[in-house]
């Protein structure tokens, strides 16, 4: 009896040895990394295409194709065909030689609304064209990082101004200001005044250049633009210092920087990268002194 109990027990430790030990192994193979295999895991079926679709696109067609207004706006853009200069030239043609292409200009755009609808029917890669961020555009494109960052400011008629104050403050003025002012038809400067002054009075202008006559002549009482625009007018003319005055309102921002489609994810990564390799960041007097000659054209 006492045999065989003894030996019951040497088979149930071994038993137990046994299953202990498998234990064990099993604990120590889930421990160490599993290399996969590369047939079991799970794609689409679709080959990979060399580079995403969207830069994929510019590199088959070999031209990369940028909205822009169809007047110049310097020192930004200027000139025609082949003769283009000014920064968005430069930027543009830095990213098509950043992805080995030609660059061409689709120049039928009449107004900065239009251009940004451009690129939003895909008429365009890309809008390189002194394009203001704003929300409303954000609904229909995707902006990069901006490359240059202004005030916004006002063109006032000097006359027309003192008679709005009536001895007070000319901040206070301008706070309350009520008048009649111009800004650029299809430009993001009609929803910026209605944000900075909803009592004042929009009048939309074909052109720069018509808004700077109507503030001269009186027509109206101020022009409400980027703070460069503002202070291109007494560069170019200093006599009309006399009859104008400029305002930069130091708690406004105009942020300038380019549309791109907005399912063109890998296209908007590459250009941010582009601004942040090269360090493009310009303020307003930044600009006006790197492109100054340009003004005089």
């Amino acid at each position: 009896m006492i045999n065989k109990l003894l030996l019951r027990l040497s088979r149930a430790l071994i038993i137990a040895v046994l299953v202990l030990g498998c234990g064990l192994f099993q604990m120590s193979m889930l421990s160490q990394p599993v290399l996969a295999n590369p047939a079991s895991i799970p794609h689409s079926g679709a080959p990979r295409t060399e580079m995403p679709p969207d830069i994929q696109r510019i590199l088959d067609r070999g031209t990369l194709v940028v909205a822009l207004l169809d007047h110049d706006n310097p020192p930004f853009f200027i000139g025609e065909a082949k003769a283009l200069g000014g920064l968005d030239i430069k930027i543009a043609q830095g990213l098509a030689d950043a992805l080995e292409v030609d660059l061409e200009f689709n120049r039928t755009a009449g107004t900065f609304n239009q251009v940004v609808e451009k690129v939003y029917q895909l008429e365009a890669d890309i809008a390189i064209s002194k394009l203001s961020r704003t929300l409303n555009r954000a609904k229909q494109v995707h902006f990069s990082h901006p490359y240059v960052t202004m005030r916004q400011g006002l063109l006032v008629n000097r006359l027309q101004l003192a008679q709005q104050t009536e001895g007070n403050q000319i901040i206070e003025a301008i706070r309350n200001f009520n008048g009649n002012v111009g800004v650029i038809e299809g430009s993001s400067y009609g929803s910026f005044i209605k944000q900075k002054f909803p009592a004042a009075t929009i009048q939309e202008y074909p052109t720069w250049d018509d808004i700077v006559k109507a503030v001269v002549n009186g027509d109206i009482q101020a022009a409400y633009r980027d703070e460069l625009e503002i202070k291109k007018v007494i560069l170019k003319n200093p006599d009309a210092a006399l009859r104008l005055q400029t305002i930069a309102l130091t708690d406004t921002q105009d942020q300038i920087a380019m549309a791109i489609p907005w399912d063109s994810h890998n296209l908007q990564a590459f250009v941010n990268q582009y601004l942040d390799t090269f360090k493009l960041d310009y303020t307003a007097n930044d600009v006006l002194g790197e492109y100054a000659d340009y003004l005089q054209e």
